[in-house]
C-alpha cells in the first residue's frame, strides 16, 4: 500500500463501489430509518437521525473517531474503569461526560459487554469493530453497526461511514483529505531515499515487540523500514533482547516516557544503534496514541517522519501542527502546556 497514493485506493473502492458506502444497497426500512451497509458488509437498519451512541467494542479509538468528526457529544456510555487514569484523561478533557456515564464493556482484547448494563442505556446505534461483536449484539435485539480498525484502508472507511450515517459527511471528507496531504507531505521529502538507506524501527510496548500491519504501515509512512522481518509474529513475543540485537533498530519507538527510560536502563539493550544514539522516543497521546489507528495518526505519521528525518522535517513545528489539528478536527484550543503534555515535552 505504501507505493501508491491513499487517494487513489480510496477512488478505487468507491467505484468498485465497496459496501461500506451506506445506504446504497437498501431501501428505508421503517419510518424514520433507512438500510445502510456496514463495514463488515451486513445490513442494518439504523435510524435517519442517531442522536445517542455506545461504543461497545473498541471504546477509545471509536470515541476518537466520534470525536474528530465533532460527535463526541452523542456517546452515552463510559470509559471502561480500567481506562480511567492518566493515559485516558485527554478523551476526558474532549468529552467530559464520559467520566459519569456507565461502562458497557470491560478493557481488553474480548472487549467482553455487559448486555444488563447496555440494555439500561438508552441508544439509537452500538458501535462495534469486529463481525462477532456484531452478531452477538444483533441476535440480543440491539442495532450494531460494524465498524473496521484492521488496517489503514478499512479504517478510513469507517471513517467515511460515520460521516455519512452521522450526517456529516464534509467533516468526514476534511479529514480524509488532511490524511492524503500528510501522507503525500512525507513522502515527497523522503521520495529520494532507497529503501536500505531509510532508517530502520522497531516499536515496543509493555508486553513487547509489536509488528502489526497497522504498525508496519505507519512506520514506511513516516519513510522508515521495520526492523523486524515481516515473518515473525510479533504480538506474541515477550521483549528479548538476544533478538532485538540481531535486528538492530537505529530507531525505537515506546509508548512513555517510562518507557524511554526503561530502554535505556536495560544493561542488555545498550549496545544497540538506536540506544547508543539516544534514538528512543514516547510516542505522543491526547485522546489515544498517534500510532493507533484513529484519527490523531494522522499527526503520528508527520511526528515520526520528524524523528527519523529531523534534519529533512526541520521546519515543521509539531506543536503548531498538533495545535491546528486539534482545533479543526477535536474543537478543543489546546494550550502549549497541554499539547507538551501529549507530546511528553518537559
Amino acid at each position: 500500500m505504501s507505493r501508491f497514493s491513499w487517494r487513489s485506493v480510496l477512488l478505487a473502492l468507491v467505484l468498485l463501489g465497496l459496501a461500506w458506502s451506506p445506504g446504497q444497497a437498501g431501501e428505508t426500512s421503517a419510518p424514520g430509518r433507512r438500510s445502510i451497509t456496514d463495514m463488515c458488509g451486513r445490513q442494518v437498519s439504523v435510524p435517519v437521525h442517531i442522536t445517542r451512541i455506545v461504543t461497545a467494542e473498541g471504546t477509545p479509538s471509536v470515541n476518537s473517531t466520534l470525536l474528530a468528526l465533532g460527535k463526541g457529544g452523542l456517546i452515552v456510555n463510559g470509559l471502561p474503569p480500567a481506562m480511567h487514569g492518566s493515559p485516558w484523561k485527554y478523551q476526558l478533557l474532549f468529552a467530559p461526560q464520559l467520566a459519569d456515564q456507565p461502562a458497557v464493556s470491560a478493557h481488553g482484547a474480548s472487549w467482553v459487554p455487559n448486555l444488563e448494563v447496555l440494555q439500561s442505556v438508552p441508544h439509537d446505534v452500538a458501535l462495534v469493530v469486529t463481525p462477532a461483536m456484531a452478531q452477538l449484539l444483533t441476535e440480543r435485539g440491539f442495532t450494531a453497526v460494524c465498524l473496521g480498525w484492521g488496517n489503514p484502508v478499512t479504517m478510513l472507511g469507517s471513517i467515511r461511514l460515520l460521516g455519512d450515517i452521522l450526517e456529516c459527511p464534509e467533516r468526514s471528507q476534511a479529514f480524509l483529505d488532511y490524511y492524503q496531504r500528510v501522507i503525500d507531505r512525507v513522502a515527497k521529502r523522503v521520495a529520494d531515499l532507497p529503501p536500505d538507506k531509510r532508517r530502520t524501527v522497531l516499536y515496543l510496548r509493555t508486553e513487547g515487540p509489536t509488528a502489526s500491519t497497522t504498525i508496519r504501515d505507519l512506520v514506511a509512512h513516516a519513510g522508515g523500514r521495520y526492523a523486524a522481518p515481516p515473518d515473525v509474529p510479533l504480538p506474541e513475543l515477550h521483549p528479548n533482547a538476544e533478538r532485538m540485537l540481531g535486528w538492530d533498530p537505529e530507531v525505537l519507538l515506546v509508548m512513555d516516557p517510562a518507557g524511554v527510560r526503561q530502554v535505556l536502563d536495560d544493561p542488555r539493550l545498550s549496545t544497540l544503534q538506536a540506544v547508543k544514539n539516544k534514538q528512543v522516543y514516547a510516542v505522543p497521546s491526547g485522546a489515544l496514541a498517534w500510532s493507533h489507528p484513529s484519527p490523531e495518526r494522522a499527526l503520528g505519521i508527520l511526528w515520526m517522519a520528524k524523528c527519523f528525518y529531523p534534519d529533512r522535517f526541520a521546519d515543521v513545528d509539531m506543536m503548531q501542527e498538533a495545535h491546528a489539528f486539534y482545533l479543526r478536527f477535536f474543537d478543543k484550543d489546546l494550550t502549549r502546556e497541554q499539547l507538551a503534555d501529549i507530546m511528553h515535552i518537559n
